[in-house]
Formats: C-alpha cells, structure tokens, sequence
C-alpha cells in the first residue's frame, strides 16, 4: 500500500479535463497544470475512471490552428 492520494481542488479538476478534452497531450496538461505529466495522467485513469486514450498528432495539429 502506498501513500493516500491527494485530494485535489476541484478548480483543477475541472481544468484537467478541459485541457485534455481539448486534445492536449499529458506533457502539455502536466505543464499548465504546474504538475508530473504522469500525474495527471494517472489521475484521469484512476480517480476520474476515465479511459485511456493517446491524442493523435493531427488532432494536435488541428487544435494549434485553432
């Protein structure tokens, strides 16, 4: 068993799931964020039980022009 997980504040919540709806990579989210890209990654997955999934490169390119 490891250390219990931080609770986060639900403003940065809200923003970990905007940015990666919004086509962002975990390095870019983990960079906003102020946080570990793994960080966030890994609470996407564990604590928000959302599915894995990798942003394409011409998603990311789309969201650039944007």
């Amino acid at each position: 068993m490891g250390r219990p997980r931080k609770v986060w504040p639900e403003a940065r919540v809200r923003e970990l799931v905007r940015l990666r709806e919004a086509g962002l990579t975990w390095k870019q989210i983990g960079a906003r964020l102020g946080l570990p890209h793994v960080t966030c990654s890994r609470y996407w997955q564990e604590v928000l039980g959302r599915p894995a999934f990798r942003v394409s490169r011409q998603h990311q390119q789309q969201e650039a022009r944007v």
